[in-house]
């Protein structure tokens, strides 16, 4: 069951890495222009005992996501692509053997 649980969240991680990375190359105002790429080349995810971390090391990958201390528009990315792939991610956890799934944000 493990074995396949750490698949699970494996897979898991890959399809919301790959959902935020395109959250956050939106254009228009559903988000700001990409200057450098330096967010879309951040994103990563690691999986470890039970539990699949996804984000960025970019201080202002946590603004966009949250806005900033002064009050500036925020732009989710990473909650959006956890949200938007909620069924997929139950069902593939599911599948892997996992029992009592939560999606919590950290």
């Amino acid at each position: 069951i493990l074995d396949g649980l750490q698949k699970g969240l494996e897979k898991v991680g890959r399809i919301v890495e790959k959902q935020a990375g395109l959250n956050v190359s939106k254009t228009g105002d559903e988000h700001p222009q990409i200057k450098t790429g330096e967010l879309l080349g951040s994103i990563t995810h690691e999986v470890g005992d039970m539990e699949v971390v996804i984000g960025t090391n970019v201080k202002h990958g946590k603004y966009l996501e949250h806005g900033h201390p002064d009050g500036s528009r925020h732009y989710p990315w990473l909650f959006p692509a956890v949200e938007s792939n909620r069924e997929k991610i139950i069902e593939i956890l599911k599948n892997s053997g996992a029992k009592g799934i939560s999606i919590s944000e950290a």
